[in-house]
């Protein structure tokens, strides 16, 4: 698939079956380091609602930094660049606890709704007429972040508000027909009609860190007579050295009946096609995201120095052993890189002619390098 800034004609586009998973995953593996098996089921996912034919929602859990948002904002750069899918470009990503009146104890859909329609409105680029605006709302995507923020269980005691925002959403998700109030043009003039939605072409992604639930698993499975053991694994570290760790990975002992717990309603589990379990960043994926992520604080490091005529590089050995660091801060994921690197590449943006790793190629460019002595110095490694 090639992107392209303005849809071919209609002869030249394939019908949306054609566009198969692999393709789609090779698409956003282009915005997308390091998470190949959550991306294997957006792409199928993304080919079921792109069909029409059957639902593709899905729950995206996993600690902050692993890259939920990254993913959905990928979907979305898919949806505009590449031609056959620009009748699904209508996506709007809204906060869970929006969803719900707290005063009220009420879902309230046309929250959501509304956010659409806007959406709806810039993709269509003109006034729209009511069947305009249900055709492109009916084929949305609709992401809710934050969605564990919305259990029905916090700190060990029942939560209503939670209940009622998984109920309403299982509804919706369910395929419902839903009246909301639009802003349309009729004979030439605006004016506010009722449309009726019908949510059983749209798709639904969740998203959440589930922080709890990695502690909840934990005990689970370190507690005596639970049969189950945490696994060691041997490490090479940036240095060449080997040692043993033993490490906890949700995704290797998880089971969809602790959702459940955490306080996930069955039914509204149920209605994902899929729940999906992003994995912690590694040590070379960090490495590849600090070096080539285009969010990445070396690139855009990359980018200051530019402006002051300096070459900005970084050594290998540099580069792993931040990597290395990052990947201890598994809660974090690759928010950790920024914090890591800040520290080692701010007293080089203050003043970088205060570092002897300042010199002058023989073209007259000048260069600077974040060395893995500079790493090691500043983090006292």
């Amino acid at each position: 698939m090639t992107a392209a800034p303005q849809a071919p004609t209609d002869h030249r586009l394939r019908p949306v079956e054609e566009i198969t998973p692999p393709e789609i995953l090779a698409e956003l593996r282009h915005g997308v380091l390091g998470q190949d098996p959550a991306l294997r089921y957006v792409s199928v996912a993304i080919y079921k609602h792109a069909s029409g034919r059957v639902s593709g929602n899905l729950l995206l859990i996993g600690n902050s930094g692993t890259g939920k948002t990254t993913i959905i904002n990928n979907i979305q750069r898919l949806y505009r660049e590449v031609p056959e899918y620009h009748p699904l470009r209508v996506m709007t990503i809204i906060n869970a606890n929006l969803l719900v009146d707290s005063d009220r104890m009420e879902f309230r859909p046309e929250r959501l709704f509304g956010a659409l329609e806007q959406r709806a409105r810039a993709v269509i680029g003109h006034e729209p007429t009511a069947a305009e605006l249900k055709d492109v709302m009916e084929r949305a995507t609709i992401c809710i972040d934050e969605v564990d923020k919305m259990s029905g269980i916090i700190a060990g005691k029942p939560n209503a508000l939670g209940v009622v925002l998984q109920q309403g959403l299982l509804t919706l998700m369910e395929g419902d027909i839903v009246p909301f109030t639009a802003h349309v043009v009729e004979d030439g003039r605006e004016c506010s009609r009722p449309i009726e939605l019908d949510t059983s072409g749209m798709m639904f992604i969740c998203a959440g860190a589930f922080e709890g639930l990695w502690d909840q698993v934990y005990l689970r499975v370190t507690t005596p007579g639970s049969g189950e053991k945490l696994k060691s694994t041997a490490i090479r570290t940036a240095d060449g050295q080997v040692r043993i760790e033993t490490r906890f990975a949700l995704g290797d002992y998880f089971k969809i009946e602790d959702l459940f717990i955490f306080g996930m309603v069955p039914q509204f589990t149920a209605r994902f096609d899929n729940v999906v379990l992003l994995s912690d960043l590694g040590v070379d994926v960090l490495r590849e995201i600090l070096l080539k992520s285009v969010d990445s604080p070396f690139v855009r490091s990359r980018q200051y120095f530019k402006v002051m005529g300096i070459e900005l590089e970084i050594e290998d050995l540099a580069a792993s052993l931040i990597a290395e660091q990052a990947e201890k801060h598994s809660r974090t994921g690759a928010r950790a890189l920024r914090t890591i690197f800040g520290r080692i590449v701010n007293p080089l943006e203050y003043d970088p002619s205060a570092y002897g790793e300042l010199t002058t190629l023989p073209d007259g460019r000048r260069r600077l390098a974040v060395t893995a002595s500079q790493v090691r110095q500043t983090l006292g490694l």
